[in-house]
């Protein structure tokens, strides 16, 4: 980001939420900011129990987390389709090449807007989720007339934490969510203890309506839906 100033953030506490540290926490610190790392959700790997085809035309993730339990798969289908640019960009390096479909807005609804429709004899899509992802996807891509086979690889949950933990997060000055987990399971920590939670950062527009939904005050989302977009709308939200 050329344009954001070193100092951009100096001084400001900001709270990530993501399972571990990676490139959000070291931008943020770069422009200055004061980083408190809270992991609320950590990732539990799940038994595949369908069975996947030798080939098919599309491997579809919808998440980071998926993209990186794709392996199995990545081989066997003709093209790749990512919900969004982070999650498009962590597919490509499983895959070892471009992924060839990734919807301009990181959300299931645009996906599926811009997913072709089948041949006219038909055609196979597998999609790698989390157990909790929603099934709006496949049922959009079926009505394409595609044949879809669901693959849950993963499931998602909320971390104990200590009363000290969360009084010194609350008390920072925004809060970034990269997930729609994340964004459940900070607004059920601060109901339960009774927290004022700070502004919040979404990465995108369905974290955003996550969030909303559970009454905390979305101060900006991240355009594109990546690390630096949310970096850039943490940015823009202090200056």
């Amino acid at each position: 980001m050329r344009d954001v100033r070193p100092e951009s953030l100096l001084g400001r506490r900001v709270v990530t939420t993501r399972p571990e540290r990676g490139e959000l926490e070291e931008m943020l610190e770069r422009y200055g900011a004061t980083v408190i790392h809270l992991p609320l959700t950590e990732i539990i790997d799940l038994p595949v129990t369908v069975t996947v085809g030798s080939s098919f035309d599309w491997l579809v993730v919808t998440s980071a987390n998926g993209a990186r339990r794709s392996q199995p798969w990545v081989d066997r289908s003709a093209k790749l389709c990512a919900v969004g640019s982070a999650t498009a960009s962590t597919l490509s390096e499983i895959a070892k090449r471009e992924v060839d479909l990734v919807p301009e807005q990181a959300s299931g609804e645009d996906l599926v807007r811009s997913f072709p429709a089948a041949p006219v004899n038909g055609g196979s899509v597998v999609i790698v989720r989390g157990e909790q992802a929603s099934h709006d996807v496949r049922v959009g891509i079926e009505q394409l007339g595609w044949s879809v086979t669901d693959v849950v690889t993963y499931r998602t949950e909320r971390r104990g934490l200590s009363t000290t933990t969360v009084s010194e997060a609350v008390s920072a000055e925004v809060v970034v969510l990269a997930a729609s987990s994340a964004a459940e399971a900070w607004a059920a920590l601060c109901t339960t203890g009774d927290y004022v939670s700070p502004p919040v950062i979404a990465i995108g527009t369905p974290t955003a309506k996550t969030a909303l939904s559970r009454g905390l005050h979305v101060a900006g989302t991240a355009n594109p839906s990546s690390v630096d977009g949310l970096v850039r709308a943490t940015v823009e939200y202090f200056n």
